[in-house]
């Protein structure tokens, strides 16, 4: 009995950290990526947070200090690269695709530059398959490493294969940037005219408050720009904020 309340304690304390690290990086996520909403924010907010941050940064200090300097172990300045980059890929690839669209709408193309789950999606599979090409072929490192400069090189080594799971990582945040309505969306389906609950039900699929989507969807239905923002701001803060939204 006191051995499971000691595990009971343990396990609400260590679900109380994670909430805590969670907060801390949401409040830090939406202070790096700006402002957004009915005036759309740079509409590339899933690479503009701690994590795909923290992981670009292990692969610089890695691949220009660590390495070099022999400052870690050979075995793990190894892997660090692999890792960091396989959780950091996919995000720049989506990211990199929705400032091309954004780009294309601003000369106007009719296009949604905004994260989607498909585009997700095909970046991981992307970042898979250039992984798995250049860690079984030494023709495709070397391909893929000159464009990197003449000191760049790609070690062709299966075991760096190890490192698949952590799409898994990708994964999971591109979902979380979803679930806070991603960058732009707002501002995109009300320029375009677009059904404001179809465009919105990955948002709620990814994990958001179906409540808080309703609210938000009848604030653009509404065409009322200060509920819009109240209702967006509420859901990124999370199911348990209060939603101000007028009653009509």
């Amino acid at each position: 009995m006191v051995v499971r309340l000691q595990v009971a304690i343990t396990r609400c304390a260590t679900g109380r950290r994670a909430m805590r690290l969670g907060r801390w990086h949401d409040r830090a996520w939406q202070w790096i990526a700006g402002p957004d909403g009915v005036r759309p924010g740079l509409p590339c907010a899933e690479l503009l947070a701690p994590l795909p941050l923290g992981a670009i940064a292990v692969v610089a200090c890695n691949d220009w200090w660590w390495k070099p300097q022999a400052t870690l172990p050979g075995w793990l300045t190894g892997k660090l690269s692999d890792l960091a980059g396989v959780i950091a890929l996919p995000l720049v690839l989506t990211a990199a695709l929705a400032l091309g669209l954004r780009l294309a709408a601003r000369l106007g193309a009719r296009v949604d530059w905004t994260l989607r789950p498909w585009k997700l999606i095909a970046a991981i599979a992307a970042t898979a398959t250039i992984l798995i090409a250049a860690k079984l072929s030494p023709e495709v490192g070397r391909a893929l490493a000159r464009p990197l400069g003449p000191d760049a090189h790609i070690v062709a080594d299966p075991t760096d294969l190890l490192a698949l799971p952590v799409l898994g990582l990708a994964w999971w945040h591109g979902r979380r940037a979803i679930a806070r309505v991603p960058y732009g969306r707002i501002a995109w389906l009300r320029s375009a005219g677009r059904p404001a609950a179809a465009e919105l039900d990955d948002v709620r699929r990814a994990g958001a408050s179906t409540t808080q989507v309703a609210h938000l969807v009848t604030a653009i239905e509404d065409d009322d720009a200060a509920a819009i923002e109240r209702a967006l701001r509420a859901l990124r803060a999370g199911p348990s904020a209060p939603t101000e939204i007028d009653e009509r």
